[in-house]
């Protein structure tokens, strides 16, 4: 025993945090010396050499009194060991003095009925004091039941068993009719599933919910936002037909409407592409719907982006609306409202807002095609700064047409004026249209076979937009082409006009001057195209058998002739102008005077006015 190696069991004492705290200390500060005041610099001063006094004792003295420490440390530790090693070997000596009395009960208590078990497990005092079978136990007999008892039992007991097998009857039943409702529940969802996926819509597991379904109907090309918002949970209703969950950020489906506004008020709105919604529709017509809905969402987030950037085009954003300047002073407005919203008025006029909206959305897809072709190529090197997105060309197209459509049609406008008036004159101009970019006319424009009708329609749209007229003037001899370019995109921004003029009198006036000519607005070309025309008139009549000798000559917007005698040089005269729309004839022969005007009339109509050549023959022959 003395060789063993005894172990104390005690756990380690643990620091007391409290201790350490600044009450505490401030606490032992107080009991020790009192309050803060009576501590002074010089009692603090007079502590410290008093400290340093004590610690000069000798060297020795210290080591004697750290021995002396050691040697108690060492007896009370000892004292420890000793008194915990006797505690625990206590503690064991009661525990196995317990388990042997209640080893030896047991014994006895088998010694009546299994000896020999018994004699190898009690103890050799108790086997040599007590006789084995001495202590025994025994169940006590039942009392006996009368057969009225036992009938009554067993009734009790196939009672219970009847109401057992009912119960366990009506599980089975209620869970086969569960079962069935089940079986019916999964065959409507998944034969709604099959549908979905025969019309094509594509079904894929949801990235978060590996098992539930999912189906995908936004666009992949689409910006990211709206990407990522066109996939759907296809989860199973009660019923068992598919409830489409198009996630939290989904509130309503809204479309977008094009309206045409006349001094402010409502006159025309586009036409719907889709019914209301209604519950008893197919699941294919929901996501139609949704489809839709996101398109047209996506459509006017990237219009009024684009919309900010073409101000100086009309363009304006008033509250949710987008409005930009159409034909004849009329406006037109484009907006995002619920899908099932049905107060708007749709009239003879729906056609416009319908063939902009239309227009809007193909661009859209054109968009999404080039973002399919940019990302089929190889991607650019990596870069620190990431290229901003670009703007989508869907207001520009539509704002280009319109504006080279409301050059043109002033331009045939005035052509055809010009046409009335000289006709009144008796001395017509032939006006031709040689090309022209008109929408309406892509079906027999398809210049690329191969080319599809909605190519073709793209590149009318995304490209500058051209018309050509020819204009004929009464001497046979000049022509003059006008030629209109609409463009938004730079350089060429705007409506660029040009007018070229072919003769073949060389030594005529006109010959004298530019054959080509820019014009920054329709009225300066047309000044210039009337003062050609007067020119050519002018000719004309000098070029009769009445006016062989007469002198040709020039002054802004106006031109006449005189006759070649020197005597009568101011007094022979002959001038012709373009005055208010109309044509004016001013002649001056010796001391008289006169003047003549035609006026634009309809065709058709019977011409009482006399003829230019005509009335000037009259007066100056």
């Amino acid at each position: 025993m003395a060789n063993q190696l005894s172990v104390s069991l005690r756990a380690w004492p643990s620091d007391d945090k409290t201790t350490e705290s600044l009450p505490f200390l401030i606490s032992r500060i107080n009991e020790q010396r009192g309050s803060f005041r009576n501590i002074t610099e010089a009692s603090l001063e007079e502590e410290i050499r008093a400290s340093d006094a004590d610690d000069s004792k000798t060297l020795d003295d210290i080591e004697i009194d750290e021995e002396a420490e050691d040697d108690n440390d060492a007896k009370s530790k000892g004292e420890e060991l000793a008194m915990a090693r006797e505690e625990i070997i206590k503690q064991v000596g009661e525990a196995y003095r317990s388990s042997s009395h209640a080893l030896d009960l047991v014994s006895l208590l088998l010694s009546s009925h299994v000896p020999k078990a018994a004699e190898a497990t009690i103890s050799p005092f108790i086997k040599a004091a007590v006789p084995f079978g001495s202590l025994s136990a025994e169940i006590m007999q039942q009392p006996q039941r009368s057969n009225e008892e036992k009938t009554s039992e067993g009734l009790v007991n196939i009672g219970w068993r009847m109401q057992s097998l009912s119960r366990s009857a009506d599980a089975l039943l209620q869970s086969a009719s569960s079962l069935g409702k089940e079986i019916r529940r999964e065959t409507t969802y998944w034969q709604e599933i099959l549908a979905v996926k025969e019309k094509g819509w594509p079904v894929c597991r949801l990235p978060r919910e590996k098992h539930t379904l999912g189906v995908r109907f936004g666009f992949s090309e689409a910006h990211a936002e709206f990407r990522d918002r066109g996939l759907a949970a296809l989860r199973r209703g009660p019923d068992g037909k598919i409830e489409l969950d198009r996630g939290p950020r989904w509130q309503k489906d809204q479309r977008l409407v094009v309206r045409l506004l006349k001094d402010g008020n409502l006159a025309a709105t586009s036409e719907r592409s889709q019914a209301a919604s209604d519950d008893d529709q197919p699941l294919t017509q929901h996501l139609l719907r949704a489809r839709n809905s996101l398109f047209d969402e996506e459509l006017y987030h990237e219009i009024n982006r684009e919309a900010r950037n073409l101000v100086n085009q009309g363009v304006r954003c008033i509250g949710s609306a987008i409005r930009l300047s159409f034909r004849d002073d009329n406006e037109i407005e484009i907006d995002l409202v619920p899908m099932d919203e049905d107060n708007e008025p749709v009239s003879d006029e729906s056609a416009v807002p319908s063939a902009i909206l239309m227009a809007l959305r193909i661009l859209l897809s054109h968009a999404h095609q080039q973002n399919h072709i940019l990302r089929s190529r190889l991607p650019p090197p990596i870069t620190d700064s990431q290229p901003p997105r670009p703007f989508y060309s869907l207001l520009r197209p539509i704002l280009e047409l319109n504006q080279h459509n409301l050059t043109s049609r002033e331009a045939k406008h005035l052509l055809g004026n010009l046409k009335l008036v000289t006709s009144a004159a008796s001395i017509p101009v032939m006006v031709e249209e040689t090309a022209s970019s008109n929408l309406f006319r892509v079906s027999d424009d398809m210049s690329n076979p191969k080319a599809s009708t909605i190519e073709t329609l793209m590149n009318h749209l995304t490209s500058s937009h051209h018309t050509q007229m020819t204009l004929h003037l009464p001497s046979n001899y000049t022509t003059l082409t006008l030629d209109i370019h609409t463009s938004i995109l730079p350089p060429n921004l705007g409506t660029s006009l040009q007018l070229t003029t072919a003769t073949s009198a060389t030594d005529s006036a006109i010959a004298q001057m530019p054959h080509t000519l820019h014009f920054p607005t329709l009225g300066k070309l047309w000044k210039h195209v009337e003062f050609i025309t007067s020119l050519d008139i002018v000719a004309l009549l000098q070029a009769s058998a009445h006016f062989p000798k007469w002198l040709v000559l020039k002054s802004p917007y106006e031109a006449y002739m005189v006759g070649n005698n020197p005597e009568t040089v101011q007094k022979d005269r002959l001038g012709i102008s373009f005055e208010a729309g109309g044509l004016k004839a001013v002649w001056c022969k010796s001391e008289k005077a006169g003047s003549h005007s035609w006026a634009a009339e309809k065709e058709g109509k019977e011409n009482p006015s006399r003829s230019l050549i005509d009335m000037v023959v009259a007066e100056l022959g």
